[in-house]
């Protein structure tokens, strides 16, 4: 581990900035270090001890099934992974402590939840790493809030010693923020569930950043020691115990509720995904909501949600569908008038900080529902009208906010889900998608007070409409696409007939009338028949060839006795397989028998030596060929491209194009048409030959056929917009958005500001 290790402020790689430490401090700098190096193994050890305590208990409490072996699993791999795990967390820990005295605060940052749950990247990862990255956010949050005092005398301290440096964000080689970046590559490639890995960070919380106080007091005492700024003293009292989760409370416990819908689940883990949230809140919350002072009543939870309540019921019989939803402010403001909130005999009524902070998460949440673009204008305001319920189910469940199969947050989901095929076009009467989504919905305006079971009713004839629904449109799309792969194939399979025919009659060079028509009007079908049924690799396709081959070679000149003996042995063979094929595509009978008249005499004439005819047995062959010439012909079947034609075909392919060819399978996109009408299709085929892709309505119905070189110049133009993927759900992506939000400078304060 180089535990003994002195830093070395020597040796910066080419092409990095380094700083300057000033001069004699390297000694107290090491001393810091050997403070990092005691530190470490003493609380890692701490971990393991405890998590192989609390794994078992879990594995106690999941009693024999599947959740019991993965515990006792993951016991076996962290107990022979935990050399390594220690090993690599020390030296990443080290290792950001040692650059940052050559290198300066830019190469801890770099370094720190690689990856990872920055404002920039933290929407592009999956909905199943959510989790995690709350985790690691979480426990940053708020080691960040409860030693922010001993890590703003340390910023101060290390700024001052590399000449004024700023730390940054993340610049501090001893934040929490460094310490969770190394726990966190540290077992990135730990082989358990996202549930065990979840309760490892919970545990490191515990025994790691929440010891970090006594740390910290050590580092800051042995710097001003040294007198490096000795003058930094905290102005408040000494920073309050460290807490693993939020104790404010007004009213409900989510805990008591969450065994009803996940027995065995953990209650803390259930809030995690709260807590944090409410530490990012905490943040980002402006001055003006800061906690009142002075003689302050705060609300009840069941008077709150009896508020709201008649909140719920005023907007189902207004039937506000276009009202837009209520920022927490305005939420507020509304509650704090209603009289199921009471009054007080003295000073004023506030909301509690839980409850608080809940609707700051809602009216976030509930905000990115209305900036969806994979909900039309009509769904978005339907689904807006959930606002309220959602709320009244987030104060009585915190763990809404972290179970996917909440029953509450998967009604939601699945109806935003269903939704993104609808547009207006699609029509809101009858028995369809809207009329059941607002069916639901009014609902729970009317019915929802406390009971979450009406939520599993509603998902459950929600969800058995849909299968119904998809069922049919299961049997149209696969209708759609059996049709366009069958025209595809066809034009595939003329194609290579095309060139089978053209490459057997260029051999010969110039042959007879009678036998290329015969060829290209009859044998033709023969062997387009033949590829559709049996393909290019079937024996009956190369003796059909091998006929036609035959065939040319029979009407050629034959010079020598022994061609002729040849043709006159094989000539009964040949007409044997020319008719079987020729009535096997029920051709016409008189043209066949006209045809063969004709190659009768031009077999006359090679079996003579040549195969000159009378000039007038060929002028009235021709003559009767040309009367007769009214048969079938086969409709030629071009692929329609649904304006791609009229694309103009970029010489060199561009991203759109990139992005066309690489567009998956069940892709939604928005179609905008030139009369105004605005169209939802989804990618359902894409040919492996030519590329062309099929597109269609949530109905299954064909909507557009469109090549690649088409869906480029559509993406191009804005004709196409993509869709968010709907297998993320509309909970995950609004949970992702408001964590991005909240960490991302600038951004929209809850409560309805903006930042300065």
């Amino acid at each position: 581990m180089n535990a003994g290790k002195i830093i070395s402020f020597e040796g910066k790689r080419s092409g990095e900035q380094g700083v300057v430490l000033r001069p004699g401090y390297h000694g107290t700098i090491n001393a810091c270090r050997q403070l990092l190096v005691k530190f470490l193994p003493q609380r890692m050890d701490a971990l393991f001890e405890r998590l192989d305590d609390v794994l078992y208990t879990q594995a106690d409490k999941a009693g024999i099934d599947h959740n019991q072996t993965a515990y006792f699993e993951s016991m076996r791999v962290l107990r022979r992974e935990r050399e390594q795990i220690q090993s690599t967390f020390n030296k990443g820990v080290l290792g950001r402590f040692d650059r940052f005295w050559t290198h300066g605060p830019a190469a801890v940052s770099r370094h720190t939840l690689e990856g990872s749950y920055n404002s920039d990247e933290l929407g592009l990862v999956e909905s199943d790493e959510l989790e995690e990255g709350l985790a690691i956010t979480g426990m940053v949050s708020k080691g960040n809030n409860t030693y922010y005092r001993d890590l703003y005398a340390l910023d101060e301290r290390f700024s001052y010693l590399l000449h004024g440096v700023s730390m940054g964000k993340e610049g501090n080689p001893l934040a929490p923020a460094a310490l969770c970046g190394a726990f966190e590559q540290a077992i990135t490639t730990l082989e358990v569930t996202l549930a065990v890995k979840l309760v490892i960070y919970k545990q490191f919380e515990k025994e790691l950043i929440g010891h970090l106080g006594a740390f910290y007091d050590q580092a800051n005492a042995t710097l001003a020691k040294a007198g490096i700024l000795p003058g930094i003293k905290p102005t408040m009292r000494r920073n309050a115990p460290y807490q693993t989760s939020s104790t404010a409370s007004s009213g409900y416990s989510p805990a008591a509720d969450s065994a009803t819908y996940a027995p065995g689940e953990n209650p803390e883990m259930q809030a995690e995904v709260f807590a944090t949230l409410q530490q990012l809140l905490l943040q980002r919350r402006p001055e003006s909501l800061a906690a009142p002072t002075g003689n302050v009543h705060y609300v009840e939870s069941v008077n709150l949600l009896s508020a709201l309540s008649v909140l719920q019921h005023q907007g189902n019989i207004a039937e506000a569908a276009n009202a837009p939803v209520m920022d927490a402010r305005s939420m507020r403001a509304a509650l704090l008038k209603m009289p199921q909130i009471g009054q007080a005999a003295s000073g004023r009524m506030a909301i509690g900080r839980v409850d608080e902070d809940t609707i700051d998460v809602i009216s976030m949440l509930f905000e990115f529902i209305l900036d969806d673009p994979g909900l039309s204008d009509p769904m978005r305001a339907l689904l807006a009208r959930l606002q309220i319920p959602m709320l009244k189910v987030a104060i009585l469940d915190k763990s809404f906010f972290s179970r996917k199969d909440h029953p509450a947050r998967r009604l939601l989901n699945v109806m935003a889900q269903a939704a993104i095929g609808w547009t207006e076009e699609s029509g809101r009467s009858g028995d369809g998608l809207y009329a059941r989504i607002e069916s639901a919905v009014n609902r729970i305006l009317a019915k929802f007070d406390d009971d979450l079971a009406l939520f599993d009713e509603l998902y459950e004839q929600f969800a058995a409409f849909l299968e119904r629904e998809q069922r049919g449109a299961h049997v149209a799309e696969e209708r759609a696409t059996q049709v366009t792969q069958g025209k595809e194939a066809l034009v595939e399979a003329k194609r290579h007939v095309a060139d089978e025919i053209g490459r057997c009659l260029s051999n010969y060079g110039d042959v007879p009338d009678v036998v290329q028509n015969l060829v290209r009007d009859g044998w033709n079908d023969v062997l387009l028949l033949i590829y559709l049924r049996k393909g290019r690799e079937s024996d009956e396709w190369s003796d059909a060839v091998n006929l036609m081959e035959r065939l040319v070679w029979s009407v050629m000149p034959k010079p020598s006795h022994s061609e002729r003996q040849e043709l006159l042995r094989s000539i009964p063979e040949l007409l044997k397989g020319l008719r079987a094929g020729l009535s096997g595509i029920s051709y016409n009978q008189h043209k066949m028998n006209r045809a063969f008249k004709g190659l009768q005499a031009r077999h006359l004439a090679c079996l003579r030596g040549g195969r000159a005819l009378d000039e007038t047995l060929t002028q009235q062959a021709d003559e009767e060929e040309h009367i007769d010439e009214v048969g079938e012909v086969m409709e030629e079947i071009v692929l329609e491209s649904a304006d791609a034609h009229s694309a103009p075909i970029v010489s060199e392919p561009d991203a759109f194009d990139a992005q066309a060819t690489k567009l998956a399978l069940g892709t939604w996109l928005e179609l905008n048409e030139e009369d105004g009408a605005v169209i939802r299709a989804k990618l359902s085929w894409r040919s492996n030959i030519s590329g062309s892709c099929l597109f269609v309505n949530r109905r299954g119905m064909k909507v557009a056929e469109v090549t690649r070189q088409g869906l480029g110049a559509w993406l191009r133009s804005g004709k196409a917009v993509l869709l968010p993927e709907i297998s993320v759900p509309l909970m995950d992506r609004a949970l992702n958005s408001l964590v991005e939000t909240l960490n991302s400078p600038g951004s929209k304060k809850p409560g309805g500001g903006k930042e300065p």
